[in-house]
This record gives structure tokens, C-alpha cells and sequence, in this order.
């Protein structure tokens, strides 16, 4: 079963905010960090690692694997990749709206009305990019 978490609506996170949303002590994390690719922090100017809502969902995914799907981390690896991976822009024209696949992780402060301006946002931008 998927778990499934809202993201506050902020641009980077610190280690202490990542592990008390995620739930993953800060030796996992730094752990997996070597290990997976996907979760790839930002260092700031401090010398601070600072993590974004794509790092915060590939700790989620991995947590996912490694926990509840009882998967190795050579296995976890592998599907991660495939679960993480974005459709190509042929694959996406392929898709309806319904057939895209959501992620387990919902952002705050996003409504339907806001979900609705982005796809036409979308829409708008893959008419310019046709012409």
C-alpha cells in the first residue's frame, strides 16, 4: 500500500523537516542518499543540505519499497527508476487526463480550481510550442 503524504507548499526543506514528514531517521536518509540517485539534496551557501518536494517523494517511494513491499535495495533501485521516471512528451500526448498517472503525494494549497489553471496553463504551452 502506497503511503501516502501532503508536502507543505515551500521550495526546499532542512534534514529535521524531511525526517519529521517522512519518518526516516537522518542515518537512513544520509544512507539512502548514497545509494539512490534519485534524492539528491541541495547544499546551500552554509553548507546546509536542503531537500525539495521531488527528493521528499523519492523518500517516500523508497520507504514504500524497502518497508512495505519488502524489496532489497538493488530491487527498490530498479523500481524506482521505473515509478519515477516522467513519460516522455510522446508518451504523455498518448495519455488522456485521466490516464495520467497522479502521484501518492499531494501538495497543500493546491485546489481543483488550481489543478484546472495548470492543465490549461499546460494546454496553452504545448500550443505555443506546436506552432
Amino acid at each position: 500500500m502506497l503511503e501516502t503524504l501532503e508536502i507543505p507548499n515551500k521550495s526546499t526543506f532542512k534534514l529535521n523537516e524531511v525526517c519529521g514528514l517522512t519518518g526516516v531517521k537522518p542515518y537512513v536518509l544520509r544512507f539512502w542518499e548514497s545509494e539512490f540517485e534519485e534524492i539528491d539534496p541541495i547544499t546551500s551557501s552554509t553548507g546546509q543540505k536542503l531537500y525539495e518536494p521531488r527528493d521528499i517523494e523519492a523518500i517516500v517511494t523508497i520507504k514504500n519499497l524497502l518497508f512495505s513491499e519488502k524489496m532489497k535495495i538493488e530491487q527498490a533501485k530498479a523500481e524506482l527508476s521505473k515509478r519515477l521516471a516522467a513519460p516522455s512528451y510522446e508518451e504523455e500526448e498518448m495519455l488522456s487526463e485521466e490516464e495520467i498517472p497522479l502521484p501518492p503525494i499531494t501538495r497543500m494549497g493546491l485546489s481543483n480550481s488550481d489543478i484546472d489553471k495548470l492543465v490549461m496553463a499546460k494546454n496553452l504551452l504545448q500550443e505555443i510550442v506546436s506552432a
